[in-house]
């Protein structure tokens, strides 16, 4: 009996061994994927805790799952001045690194079509007095946020959802003061059909060293609305820095914008 008791606890030893083995790579595999991600919120619960706001019009409170974040009223038809008031952006208060992947529901709730929303991708200041790189060292300059503090203070990529698709770098001036070709545009302007109020949408965006990729479809459907690429490195030759690496990413609503905002989850890639 002893052979057999001998070898009835090896077999027993070499099969918890295996077990464990087994479990280690389970929990591996299955906490991998998280691995790479950088930001999850569910936009449900306190905003705060993840964003921060430029402007002092906009509403932001949760309905229907998500975060409803609707700019001011005033438009610049009504007035031009006050116009620049009325506009608002939700900075992430991470800040992303390297080549990242973006994606989001959202959902538009106004229907008068004036304006648009824009996505802000690694954003920091130029980094000459006083907008330095960390964009949080200069919030009270944007406190009335126009689109001239951005597109001439900040380096970012840009992408806006107009009657087209354009992807723009900033800032649209050199250091001399001389505007870039094109103001900053990465062609092509891409056509699309645009988003219907009360319908929820899912926004991809991969952003690579060289290259910006923007997935729209429908949540429900599936269906794509647009899939392009935007070679972000064709861009002037004294730009510096050439690339956009580093920053934070900003949701931008030009006045009168109205959005629902669900699952928001940034990874890296």
């Amino acid at each position: 009996m002893k052979p057999v008791t001998t070898l009835s606890l090896l077999l027993f030893s070499l099969s918890m061994t295996a077990c464990v083995t087994v479990d280690q790579e389970s929990k591996t595999a299955h906490t991998k994927p998280n691995e790479t991600q950088l930001l999850r919120d569910s936009m449900s619960e306190n905003w705060q805790e993840n964003w921060f706001l430029d402007g002092h019009k906009a509403t932001l409170e949760h309905r229907e799952g998500g975060l409803y974040f609707s700019a001011g009223t005033v438009t610049k038809r009504m007035d031009p001045e006050e116009y620049h008031a009325h506009h608002a952006v939700l900075w992430t208060k991470q800040v992303f690194e390297g080549d990242i992947r973006i994606s989001y529901e959202i959902m538009p709730v106004d229907t008068d079509g004036f304006g648009n929303i824009l996505l802000y991708i690694q954003a920091q200041g130029i980094g000459t007095h006083p907008f330095t790189e960390d964009i949080t060292e200069w919030n009270e300059l944007r406190e009335i946020p126009g689109m001239d503090k951005y597109f001439l203070n900040m380096d970012l990529i840009s992408l806006s959802f107009r009657e087209n698709l354009r992807c723009r770098r900033y800032p649209w001036k050199d250091p001399e003061g001389n505007w870039y070709p094109g103001r900053g545009i990465i062609e092509p302007m891409v056509d699309y059909e645009p988003m219907v109020p009360g319908k929820s949408y899912t926004v991809m965006i991969e952003k690579t060293a060289e290259s910006v990729r923007l997935v729209l479809s429908g949540t429900k459907s599936g269906k794509i609305y647009a899939d392009h690429t935007w070679n972000t490195s064709q861009v002037s030759e004294n730009r510096e820095p050439k690339l956009i690496q580093k920053g934070r990413i900003g949701l931008r609503h030009m006045s009168t914008k109205q959005y629902i905002y669900r699952d928001f989850l940034v990874e890296s890639i």
